[in-house]
């Protein structure tokens, strides 16, 4: 499908995740009040461990089934996003910014599974909000080694992950 055709969809995206941002006093403002009857399969990917981060693969199945069922993929993103919204405005463990964050990160990789059938558990987008200075340094140490940011960090963790045991 051309970029220009999926725009509007892509504009819609963008909309969700910034939808997704704001929080009621008592938690997340989700769609339908939070009271949206998922879908089963989808809330059943949803619920499985790592699924927020994209490695499993029955969210991908969900998606390819819902895309089988007709939906677009602006309404198969919505239905992800109001299925997940009240599981995670449910974590008490999580303060309403982390609410957030796992929730536009979530969006995120159903974006990306949505408009990128080809994605696999092989890559995984990992999104993580870093405090300015933070970006700074990452960008002085990316230019230091002159290579492109994105090729620094993911070289930074896995030489991180693979080299730290505990």
């Amino acid at each position: 499908m051309p970029v220009a055709s999926r725009l509007p969809a892509l504009a819609l995206a963008g909309l969700l995740l910034l939808g997704a941002g704001p929080a009621l006093a008592a938690g997340l403002d989700c769609p339908a009040g939070g009271k949206a009857a998922p879908d089963g399969p989808l809330f059943e990917a949803i619920m499985k461990p790592g699924a927020a981060a994209g490695s499993n693969r029955a969210l991908g199945d969900a998606v390819k089934r819902l895309r089988a069922e007709g939906l677009s993929n602006g309404a198969i993103i919505d239905h992800a996003v109001a299925s997940y919204c009240p599981v995670i405005d449910r974590d008490t463990s999580l303060t309403p910014p982390q609410k957030r964050s796992a929730l536009r990160s979530f969006a995120a990789q159903v974006t990306t599974l949505a408009y990128d059938p080809s994605q696999d558990a092989t890559q995984i987008l990992v999104t993580v909000p870093v405090p300015t200075a933070l970006s700074d340094q990452i960008d002085a140490a990316a230019a230091k080694a002159k290579l492109p940011r994105d090729t620094w960090i993911l070289r930074t963790l896995e030489a991180g992950a693979g080299g730290r045991q505990g």
